[in-house]
């Protein structure tokens, strides 16, 4: 996902209401996910007489055109689009269409576009799941016998992904969620380079698989050499630059989680 220039959003109480085809939806909760990011989630409250509603829809299936909130799952995630960064956003929206085949599996499915606080927003399926960095930061590492099955799950996003010509350039850790049935989901697609080669062999999504996979596998090092009632042992310094030089989009927050202090 992206950061706001590293500055957390001062937002108290996020609204509890949205604008999505002209229609206005209403949240029970709202709540800011991360304080550098403009991304939301919210609960909303079901229409009275949705059973209703949804057998009058298979009639007459305009009334989803017309009435969209009526049809938005309970649970959603509102993107609203950054200041000063228009072009993030109409990409990602061309992105989603591209990809559209794989919405609701490798990447989330897109619901519309909406306004939200006074700015556009992409409504987005809620996934549950944890990020690779939620994962590192809590100590949640894999076992050696998961990291296959896990890197067999990221390789199978991204494959699929360059299966549409589309290259994922921001490898952030907090950008791959692990699904509860164990799939890796890709978020934040404001970067991704389009009509790029559709061959997975050599390609820059293939590589980044080993870079996230390095992201995993170093940690998991460290902890198995730590001292008892020790935190982890620094990175050591060549393992360090390996890390910042392999892909430049390595955050300050992900060098902090293997004992770096850069400022990359």
């Amino acid at each position: 996902m992206d950061e706001d220039d590293g500055q957390p959003l001062q937002v108290a109480s996020p609204p509890l209401e949205f604008r999505i085809g002209g229609q206005l939806v209403f949240a029970q909760t709202s709540k800011l996910l991360d304080p550098r990011r403009t991304v939301y989630r919210l609960e909303l409250k079901q229409p009275l007489f949705l059973p209703l509603i949804q057998f009058f829809a298979t009639c007459c299936p305009r009334i989803r055109t017309y009435y969209p909130g009526w049809f938005l799952p309970p649970i959603i995630i509102l993107k609203k689009r950054k200041v000063g960064w228009e072009d993030e956003f109409d990409r990602e929206k061309q992105v989603y269409e591209v990809l559209k085949p794989l919405q609701g599996t490798v990447i989330p499915y897109l619901y519309g576009e909406g306004v939200y606080d006074g700015s556009p927003a992409l409504v987005l399926s809620f996934i549950r799941g944890k990020t690779v960095y939620e994962l590192l930061r809590e100590g949640r590492l894999p076992e050696d016998k998961d990291l296959e099955a896990l890197r067999n799950s990221l390789e199978d996003a991204l494959r699929a992904l360059t299966g549409y010509g589309v290259e994922y350039t921001d490898m952030k850790t907090d950008n791959f969620l692990l699904t509860d049935d164990g799939r890796a989901t890709v978020v934040d697609l404001e970067q991704a380079e389009l009509n790029r080669a559709n061959v997975w062999e050599g390609s820059t999504n293939s590589a980044n698989v080993e870079h996230l996979m390095y992201q995993l596998r170093e940690p998991r090092r460290l902890a198995l050499r730590r001292s008892p009632g020790q935190g982890l042992l620094p990175i050591p310094s060549a393992a360090k630059g390996r890390l910042v030089h392999y892909h430049t989009s390595t955050t300050k927050r992900e060098m902090e989680l293997f004992g770096g202090g850069g400022s990359g």
